[in-house]
């Protein structure tokens, strides 16, 4: 399933600093960034320069606005993975969670949006191979993608960052780095 990963890398961003979830009224989907988080994402275009082959989101609108200024500065569009959406609580699949399963359920809806950035993962690789990504998700995934990555490669877990930061993944014949940027910190940690 996997394509080579080769010379890709991948940086990995959650989405900056969003509208607080209490108080908003609007869908959990089109729950934008806060002033913070259009600074952050902003900060993330002299972050992240030019040399970038393919930028990638959620569907959520805080995510699109994530990487929206660094695809408009390299020229780029933003390309929505529904595979880069929030898991939902790892409810997927639930006759897996649910009944007899129920102890694990956590741990197999980890495994579920594992599976699914991992094919988003396969999917910008085979689009880019070799190149670089810059892709927008949320903090209920990325812990587990790289989590199994650390797993599958043997490679120690990167230092967690907030909001404004992001996940450098380079991945080499047999082997992952991954490393934590703080990038512009946490304006406002949501």
């Amino acid at each position: 399933m996997l394509p080579t990963l080769d010379g890709f890398t991948l940086d990995l961003v959650p989405h900056c600093s969003s509208v607080p979830r209490e108080g908003w009224t609007g869908a959990h989907r089109v729950r934008p960034l806060s002033e913070g988080g259009h600074a952050q994402a902003r900060a993330l275009v002299a972050a992240f320069g030019t040399d970038v082959d393919g930028v990638y989101s959620s569907p959520a609108v805080r995510c699109r606005q994530t990487v929206s200024p660094l695809a408009g500065a390299v020229g780029l569009a933003v390309t929505e993975l529904p595979e880069l959406d929030e898991a939902a609580g790892f409810g997927e699949p639930g006759e897996w969670t649910e009944g007899v399963y129920a102890p694990m359920g956590a741990a197999i809806g980890a495994a579920w949006a594992a599976g699914r950035v991992t094919r988003a993962l396969a999917v910008m690789a085979r689009e880019h191979p070799g190149g670089r990504v810059v892709a927008c998700s949320h903090g209920d995934v990325i812990p587990v993608f790289l989590t199994l990555l650390s797993g599958m490669y043997d490679r120690p877990l990167p230092e967690v960052v907030g909001r404004g930061g992001w996940y450098r993944l380079r991945f080499a014949t047999g082997t992952v780095t991954m490393a934590g940027h703080p990038g512009a910190g946490d304006l406002q940690q949501r």
